[in-house]
């Protein structure tokens, strides 16, 4: 897997990200797969940022709520979304707007929402990258 560190990381913050992914990997003790190895990203760069003192803006109440909320849907296996977030379709991003949530789709829609007709009279495949690029 090829790693791409966030711009305003130094060398010194690339060899503790690693050595977090490694030691993340070891502890959990088996090959991690595809889908859960974005975890291990995350809580290496949650860690670097908690060491350079970026904070999440949010307050200790707030976090053990959260962490409380978290705890108790983990132990009746159920998560939900929370209902101001997310209704009919919808979701209210942090800047107040409303979007079509992607999940309200199903793959089979978003395919044929999606389906182009392939490009006629192009043979090689670098010509129709181009080609796509420019319209």
């Amino acid at each position: 897997m090829k790693v791409i560190y966030p711009t305003d990381y130094t060398d010194e913050d690339k060899a503790i990200y690693d050595d977090l992914l490694s030691r993340g990997e070891i502890l959990i003790g088996k090959k991690v797969s595809k889908n859960d190895a974005f975890l291990l990203d995350l809580s290496a760069k949650m860690t670097i940022n908690q060491m350079k003192g970026y904070k999440s803006g949010l307050t200790k109440e707030e976090i053990d709520e959260l962490k409380e909320i978290h705890r108790q849907s983990a132990l009746t296996q159920t998560f939900e979304t929370p209902p101001e977030l997310y209704y009919e379709g919808l979701l209210r991003t942090e800047d107040g707007d409303c979007i079509a949530h992607p999940l309200a789709k199903s793959s089979e829609e978003y395919y044929a929402d999606n389906m182009q007709e392939p490009v006629k009279g192009i043979e090689d495949v670098s010509q129709s990258l181009e080609t796509i690029m420019v319209s």
